[in-house]
């Protein structure tokens, strides 16, 4: 078998699977209805099925797809960490950039991954779902979609404009590029807030690979370790003949520091199929074969006492975010239309950042909730009027959500879901501190009817020193659905002259 050849596949596999994940992102555009292309990767990952599953008692039929991937290790072992995972592709560009030493990993930081995901199951059995923390799938779908490709839209966007601006290109040269750029890149740079912490985590994991090759995936990847799991079956094994003079380059250069200390045994619950053993071998001693299913290899111990330990410090957890857990009190918390109850949100919600994604190319409201939210609540999406609205005409929210965190719906079922109602604040209105006419927010108000109304009336106004006709908006509650365009567009400084709070919110059940 020509392994050179497997492992020149193997990389484009890896680039294929990557630009899927890119691609998966930039359909996720108002108006565009690839809605299952869109949340492609994340409907396909083991934890989504498991971890929302427990904790909201909600079982979604899409995420049964996961099986493949869960079954595949009986077959391939750890093949989707080598060859599909986008996280782990991009962890590997990361570390030939690198090109350093670095030590190997020891068996007990090997455990973490196992008792991470022990934690979070345990955890999610008494309601809370906290997988999605570590799960690489909705971790890099989040980092490429709201941190790498805005950078990089707005890089290409720039481009043009320096050029131009230099007198370098001539004008007509920008609009051809506009056309060329809405086919390639929908959307420009969109605007996101509270982008730290994604920024943070997704950084920590590619500066790991300063410590030793991979080592998100050898030591805390929970989907790692559930997957790893399954590949001690596996009956795809590497096998070494007897022309191997113990050169200890396999075990020199696996990224996975699988190959034990004989060269010749290997942790087929750390193996991720890379083949890069075939290549490094000079007597080409290394090869791959499918063997009997019988055949269990032992991984890292996971001992009984340690999963008990986890199992009281879940139940100690649960506890402590029952008690830290305000789930109500915010009057300010809008949640994007066709969102499930609020228990139910925080514990399906697994943070991809899809919605957030696809609201960016529409009104832009959905940010990630960082400190208003508790501990349960944590970076799940909430409607912020400050930077963006509700657009009207938009349903993308639900259609992306692979979880049923946010229910799918018609344009015609969304234009009737109440998220919150608008109400004036007084001392801030224009019409109604200065007297003076500002009909901004009724103009703005996408409802038919109007859920913003005009009163006229004739009053003295001290800054002209004279009577005028006033109009003074105000909300009809029943009407008003609380898309927020109308606190988004007042023209007031700081803080609007009509804010929009969660009273009267329509939620759904799963």
């Amino acid at each position: 078998m020509n392994y050179k050849k497997l492992i020149l596949i193997r990389k484009l596999v890896q680039l294929a699977f990557l630009g899927l994940l890119i691609i998966s992102i930039a359909v996720s555009v108002y108006p565009f209805k690839l809605f299952f292309l869109s949340k492609i990767f994340v409907i396909f990952d083991p934890l989504n099925l498991v971890g929302p599953l427990f904790a909201s008692r909600y079982f979604n039929p899409i995420l049964l797809l996961s099986i493949i991937i869960l079954l595949s290790p009986i077959i391939f072992g750890r093949a989707f960490c080598g060859w599909i995972c986008p996280l782990g592709t991009t962890i590997d560009i990361v570390d030939n950039i690198i090109k350093r030493e670095r030590t190997t990993s020891s068996i007990k930081t090997r455990k973490v991954k196992y008792l991470a995901l022990i934690f979070f199951i345990s955890i999610a059995l008494f309601g809370y779902q906290l997988s999605w923390y570590f799960d690489p799938i909705p971790i890099v779908w989040r980092s490429y979609a709201i941190l790498i490709l805005p950078v990089f839209y707005s890089i290409i966007g720039s481009i043009p404009e320096f050029f131009i601006s230099i007198n370098l290109l001539p004008e007509f040269f920008y609009s051809i590029f506009d056309k060329i750029s809405t086919l390639f890149f929908p959307i420009n740079a969109p605007s996101f807030t509270n982008l730290m912490v994604p920024f943070l985590i997704f950084i920590t994991i590619l500066l790991l690979n300063f410590i030793s090759k991979r080592f998100w995936c050898r030591n805390l990847c929970p989907l790692g370790a559930l997957l790893g799991f399954i590949s001690r079956f596996s009956i795809l094994k590497r096998k070494v003949d007897e022309t191997c003079t113990n050169c200890s380059l396999c075990k020199k250069n696996c990224k996975m520091d699988a190959i034990n200390a004989d060269y010749i045994s290997t942790d087929k619950s750390e193996c991720i199929l890379c083949l890069n053993c075939t290549e490094d071998c000079p007597k080409d001693s290394i090869s791959f074969k499918f063997t009997s299913p019988f055949i269990y290899a032992k991984g890292p111990s996971t001992t009984r006492r340690a999963v008990l330990k986890f199992g009281i410090f879940s139940v100690i957890g649960a506890g402590i975010l029952k008690v830290s857990s305000d789930r109500t009190s915010n009057d300010r918390l809008i949640r994007p239309p066709g969102a499930v109850k609020e228990d139910q949100f925080r514990d399906l919600c697994i943070r991809c950042g899809g919605c957030i994604r696809a609201c960016s190319t529409s009104g832009g409201c959905l940010q990630f909730s960082i400190l208003t939210t508790g501990v349960t609540g944590f970076m799940t999406p909430r409607n912020n009027y400050n930077v963006g609205y509700c657009e009207y005409e938009c349903n993308l929210c639900g259609n992306v959500c692979p979880t049923g965190a946010i229910r799918p719906l018609s344009i015609d079922e969304k234009k009737e879901v109440k998220m919150g109602t608008a109400v004036i604040q007084k001392d801030r209105c224009i019409p109604y501190r200065l007297d003076d006419n500002c009909i901004v927010c009724e103009e703005h108000c996408p409802v038919p009817e109007k859920a913003i109304k005009l009163e006229r009336k004739t009053v003295f106004n001290k800054q002209y020193n004279r009577y005028m006709e006033v109009y003074y908006p105000y909300v009809i509650p029943e009407l008003c659905i609380g898309c927020g365009i109308c606190e988004y567009k007042c023209p007031i400084d700081g803080e609007p002259g009509i804010i929009v709070i969660r009273e009267g919110e329509r939620r759904y059940s799963t």
